[in-house]
């Protein structure tokens, strides 16, 4: 017999009140989760800021440590300990299935993916869209015997795949890129039809022998299996790379008035724009292996990086914040894409003071054991797949790409002004595509505004500090070299008993002045006794300047008075607590 409680579990049930509980504690669930991870992008961003220093290395070093630890670290922690996803019974449907090709100037290579796709579909049901090439692509593609349609002007990646989508017949469309090659690949088209949004593959670079194919074997292989085969299960995988990617067609079609049309990111943008509107339960991934050909040499690597993947991230900026802020998406896409925009709010900074680490080698030597600790963990997780040498060189070779970044961050702006020029915002009429734009420009401006202006702010205080033109404690008062209060009494000098003297110079920051006001209140005052470090007369400045008034910045050739018991204050703050015998 049934007791009384589940009498009323069920009645409830019936009413639909468990289903009703159920989802409002998943939504409250969702939303903390949405504001733990824009909390913990919102504290790093801002305490990067803060904590870098010029005139004190280590506090900078040591802060961008931290937080490399909270991104790099965490991110690579958070997706190690998950299982991999094995799908042991995916079907594939040759007639659900049309395979969409564009290709601009491919006459080389489109003969071989056309016979590589019909080895799983029949030649009909393959689309090529030759974007107007001034070879003999369309010629070439046409006596294989798949379909072929030809812009009469070039209409770029985007728009030839909607002309080829929008010919397709099949409830699934498979994405290829002209040099793709998917062989003996499995197609799972039975993962759309168990509800997924869209498949994404395990895409490798054609193996060679070269340094530089094993870096980028590298990179691919931890992005396919760390990035994605451990975030299949949740359909949280943020790009369906644009080499090959399985689709719903219905969903393709929704976005031919979505999609921006750029071509750089154009392969995420489908991605994001397939998970806030495509039908389905998420994005996941299936490990089929998939070759396409990389860049052979550095200089093909970096135009690939530096003029189309580093463009991907202004391109998506409103969309990752979509994503962030809405509540119904999975914590590791939310993840993902807070890691993107804490790099591209910081990079401007990072730039300016990538110096600091080549002017003190053994933080460039603590940097690259930091990354390479990390890769190597990937490295081992991944089963050692990859050469030693390529992880040895790989915290060199992501080094290298954050110049490939920079150059990417003003390449935008040229691509985007050619962009709308020819007006060609307007084919995404269901996108506000305008305002998002300058909603990107302006965290283009106002991240490199506040970094030139901080980098300013340093070195004109380390200047001031290496030129003596401010008074430093190497002359005078030295708190490396003070260790009890008879030396500090012994430098004391009379001064007035209720305020510091302080002179305000041409340029004088707020950090300045309190620099200056320590340093004076030092000669005059046999205060505290310690030992000081770089760091904590660094949190002693800071803390002062935080609270001298605004307007003292804007009163140069003036003296102006600061009370001793506000400096007794900050040097409390910037000190440990001593336990005195």
């Amino acid at each position: 017999m049934r007791c009384k409680g589940q009498e009323w579990y069920f009645l409830m049930q019936r009413i639909g009140i468990v289903r009703l509980i159920g989802g409002i504690v998943g939504w409250a669930g969702q939303i903390i989760t949405s504001s733990m991870i824009l909390a913990v992008l919102i504290f790093i961003v801002v305490n990067f800021y803060i904590f870098s220093s010029i005139v004190n290395l280590d506090s900078f070093f040591y802060a961008f440590l931290l937080l490399s630890l909270l991104t790099d670290g965490l991110f690579t922690l958070i997706h190690l300990p998950r299982r991999r996803r094995s799908v042991r019974h995916a079907q594939f449907s040759p007639a659900k299935l049309t395979v969409v090709i564009a290709c601009h100037n491919g006459e080389d290579v489109i003969k071989e993916t056309i016979e590589n796709a019909a080895v799983h579909v029949p030649l009909k049901q393959i689309i090529v869209v030759d974007d107007a090439s001034t070879d003999n692509t369309a010629a070439v593609a046409r006596a294989t015997g798949a379909k072929v349609i030809v812009n009469a002007v070039n209409l770029n990646k985007v728009r030839s795949i909607d002309a080829g989508v929008a010919k397709a017949k099949t409830p699934y469309v498979l994405i290829l890129d002209d040099d793709t090659l998917i062989g003996k690949s499995f197609i799972p088209t039975s993962l759309l039809d168990d509800g997924y949004t869209a498949v994404a593959f395990n895409v490798m670079p054609i193996t060679e022998k070269t340094l530089l194919n094993e870096l980028q074997r590298l990179e691919y292989h931890s992005t396919m299996q760390i990035g994605k085969h451990l975030r299949a299960s949740a359909g949280a995988i943020g790009n369906v790379s644009g080499a090959i990617g399985l689709f719903r067609t219905d969903d393709l079609k929704r976005q031919f008035a979505l999609h921006s049309g750029q071509f750089a990111g154009e392969d995420e943008q489908r991605t994001l724009l397939a998970h806030m509107y495509g039908q389905g339960k998420g994005i996941t991934y299936y490990d089929s292996l998939v070759l396409t050909k990389a860049p052979a040499t550095y200089k093909e690597l970096f135009r690939q990086r530096a003029y189309s993947w580093s463009l991907s991230v202004p391109e998506q900026m409103v969309l990752y914040w979509r994503v962030l802020l809405a509540p119904r998406f999975h914590y590791l896409l939310k993840a993902e894409k807070a890691y993107l925009i804490y790099i591209y709010l910081t990079e401007p900074l990072r730039i300016l003071f990538f110096w600091t680490l080549i002017k003190q080698p053994s933080h460039m030597v603590v940097t690259y054991g930091f990354y390479l600790l990390l890769n190597v963990i990937i490295w081992l997780r991944l089963g050692r797949k990859d050469t030693l040498r390529a992880v040895i060189c790989s915290p060199i070779y992501t080094m290298w790409l954050i110049t490939c970044r920079f150059i990417g961050y003003f390449y935008w702006l040229k691509v985007k002004a050619n962009y709308l020029m020819r007006r060609l915002h307007k084919q995404a009429n269901q996108r506000k595509l305008l305002l998002e734009y300058a909603f990107t420009f302006a965290i283009i401006v106002s991240s490199w505004t506040i970094s030139i202006q901080h980098f300013r702010s340093e070195m004109h205080l380390f200047y001031k500090i290496r030129t003596d033109s401010l008074t430093s404690n190497a002359d005078a008062f030295d708190y490396s070299s003070v260790t009890t209060q008879e030396q500090l009494a012994a430098l004391a000098s009379p001064g007035n008993p209720s305020s510091v003297a302080v002179f305000v110079e041409q340029g004088d920051t707020l950090r300045a002045v309190a620099h200056k006001t320590v340093d004076n209140y030092a000669l005059g005052q046999p205060a505290v006794l310690v030992r000081v470090t770089d760091y904590q007369r660094w949190k002693i400045d800071m803390w002062l300047a935080s609270r001298l008034p605004a307007n003292v910045v804007n009163q140069p050739g003036t003296m102006i008075g600061v009370a001793k018991s506000l400096v007794k204050q900050a040097i409390a703050a910037g000190m440990p607590a001593r336990k005195h015998p």
